[in-house]
């Protein structure tokens, strides 16, 4: 065990906490930095008792460290900017709405629902059946989602815009919320992947915080994030369609707890032995490759792409290039600082320019909800892809639900955000 990786990671962590509050999971920084902490990082600290076969180099252990300090650095900067500007940072119970949601924003919310049910119940006829029962959940969740992936991304974006306005409803609706919760669990497993089902039980608990007037502590938050982590652990155990008498489930589940942290710092170190030693730098053209996926026809995403041009074999989807890498395998080790420092600035900023003197509007809390939920991600794959896969879908629902919102409103349209 390397004790200096826990020492770094509890002292960033306490930074984090004191000027951000690590509570605050609306701000995509601190969601950001608590998957690079999980994902690209804490790993280190015990990778080379547990994964001796799978070394870390020295230098590239080095670059993790510096990228992980680098990526407070940049969100710090971005918070002293604003704070000489007179833009005090507004903590997670500071937070309030600016004012109920009205009865048009709260129905058009609702046919939004049931247009992800409606895009829900295409992709399902469309892949042959919930993919969830196969008989090989790990390779049929790739196989027969392909030609079908558009529908894919409509309805998790519809269903879970939707069911976050249904949660802001008025409370005598309970019973309603809890059926629609259930259901929108459901579609969102459906297919295979944790990630969704994720996204939906950390939304609905941020906008159930937001709403109750009695706030968690930061304990509370340690204890729910870790049984999320549980749940994401078992789920994977039990996806992984593993058969091993000598092996019980809770050593598979210990497996899956020490491997999903580190696997991305492997694709990393394979990475950075195959870039520029056996294939020169991309130069940028990875977001290429991933902006094809709107062109007509079978466009592979980047992480397939990779998968194919290191040779590499293995079941399941693509390769997780960690953003990092990404920064790396395109522009060299110049990415191990500039990307951090852009990260952290970047996402900190979006933050405070909708956040102001505790109060929010509805639709910049959806946004940045789903936004701060949607980045996290980019940990592992990089922003440009959780651009195209995730925002952008998510700015398609907010201008949808702007439409049918000023459709139901006896008034010329007009652009209100509320």
């Amino acid at each position: 065990m390397s004790w200096d990786i826990i020492f770094i990671a509890i002292i960033m962590l306490a930074l984090v906490n004191k000027f951000f509050d690590l509570r605050n999971l609306l701000n995509p920084f601190v969601f950001f930095y608590l998957y690079q902490t999980a994902f690209c990082f804490i790993a280190l600290a015990y990778c080379e008792s547990w994964y001796p076969w799978i070394p870390i180099s020295p230098e590239l252990r080095f670059y993790i460290i510096l990228a992980y300090i680098l990526t407070f650095l940049g969100a710090m900067i971005s918070r002293v900017l604003f704070a000489r500007n007179g833009v005090e940072y507004v903590k997670i119970n500071e937070i309030e709405i600016e004012k109920k949601p009205s009865r048009a924003f709260q129905i058009s919310g609702v046919l939004i629902f049931i247009a992800g049910v409606v895009f829900f119940l295409i992709f399902t006829y469309k892949t042959g059946g919930v993919i969830i029962f196969a008989e090989d959940i790990e390779n049929d969740r790739i196989s027969r989602k392909v030609g079908a992936g558009l529908y894919n991304l409509l309805f998790l974006s519809f269903l879970l815009y939707g069911y976050m306005i249904i949660l802001l409803l008025k409370d005598k609706t309970y019973f309603f919320k809890i059926l629609f919760f259930l259901f929108t669990a459901f579609a969102l497993v459906s297919y295979g992947s944790r990630a969704p089902l994720l996204k939906l039980l950390i939304a609905s608990f941020l906008m159930i915080t937001i709403l109750n007037s009695k706030k968690l502590s930061l304990k509370k938050y340690l204890k729910i994030g870790m049984g999320l982590f549980l749940f994401l652990v078992a789920a994977g155990a039990i996806r992984s369609n593993f058969e091993d008498d000598r092996v019980t489930f809770l050593r598979l589940m210990k497996f899956r707890a020490g491997w999903r942290p580190f696997v991305n710092l492997q694709n990393l170190q394979k990475i950075y032995d195959f870039f520029p030693t056996e294939h020169n730098y991309l130069l940028g053209e990875s977001y290429w490759i991933d902006f094809k996926l709107f062109f007509p026809g079978s466009n592979p995403n980047f992480g397939t792409y990779l998968k194919e041009l290191m040779n590499w074999d293995f079941d399941g989807g693509s390769v997780t290039t960690t953003f990092i890498g990404l920064g790396y395998l395109n522009f060299g080790k110049i990415a191990f600082i500039v990307y951090p420092l852009v990260y952290g600035f970047l996402f900190n900023s979006v933050y405070q320019i909708l956040v102001l003197k505790g109060k929010i509007k509805n639709i910049s809390l959806l946004f940045l909800m789903f936004f701060s939920i949607g980045v996290s991600g980019s940990v592992s794959t990089g922003l440009f892809g959780t651009l195209i896969n995730n925002i952008l879908f998510l700015l398609l629902v907010l201008v949808v639900h702007l439409v049918l919102k000023q459709l139901m409103l006896k008034r010329p349209f007009k652009l209100n955000l509320e």
